[in-house]
């Protein structure tokens, strides 16, 4: 990816569909359509937004009226955003995330972060090698980012409550990136997305 580069009165945006009982979308943004034909779990790319309210319409593709989501949000100056499709049929909405784009790389650890997007899944705790990590994250709430050595790491997701590892996962995190990895619900179980985030590729 070549460098992102954010303008003046501007900021970058990308969209995630993580709604598991939605097909594909055609994503609008101020009655435009700027997104056709995003699938679950796939991310689009980043675009360029002026600062300020706009408003984001997921229809699913194809069609124009009906959308099964319409909201708005705020957009900040010279900042990054994953705007993330979330909920099941009954509580569709957008969640807003911050990409932080003043969060720098570095040759000599990673980055990640943990984003709970799975709205059939209590709070979870994330273990990294035995050890826990971050505890209680709610459904449509994440952490902050932390710094770890590059390496590749045996991570689990377990129920907050029970304890019980609902998803093993092993999790290569590489130098000069910085990861967010999205819990999801895939066909009735859990899974993960391992994205690398666009404040990696900016050019400062």
């Amino acid at each position: 990816m070549d460098c992102l580069q954010i303008k003046e009165g501007k900021s970058l945006v990308r969209v995630l569909h993580a709604a598991p009982q939605i097909g594909e979308v055609d994503v609008y943004v101020d009655g435009t359509l700027v997104f056709s034909g995003l699938d679950f779990m796939e991310f689009t790319e980043y675009v360029e937004l002026e600062e300020g309210e706009h408003t984001v319409g997921i229809y699913l593709v194809g069609t124009s009226e009906n959308p099964v989501i319409n909201q708005m949000f705020e957009v900040d100056e010279g900042q990054m955003y994953t705007v993330s499709a979330t909920g099941d049929l009954n509580d569709l909405s957008l969640l807003v995330i911050k990409d932080y784009a003043e969060k720098q790389p570095s040759s000599e650890y990673s980055t990640f972060r943990v984003i709970h997007l799975s709205p059939n899944t209590p709070a979870v705790d994330l273990l990294v090698n035995g050890e826990t990590f971050f505890e209680d994250i709610g459904f449509r709430e994440g952490t902050s980012y932390v710094d770890v050595s590059p390496g590749t790491y045996n991570v689990k997701i377990a129920i907050g409550e029970s304890k019980n590892v609902v998803l093993p996962l092993r999790v290569k995190l590489n130098p000069d990136r910085i990861y967010t990895i999205y819990v999801i619900d895939q066909s009735n179980r859990l899974g993960a997305i391992q994205s690398v985030d666009g404040n990696t590729y900016l050019c400062r």
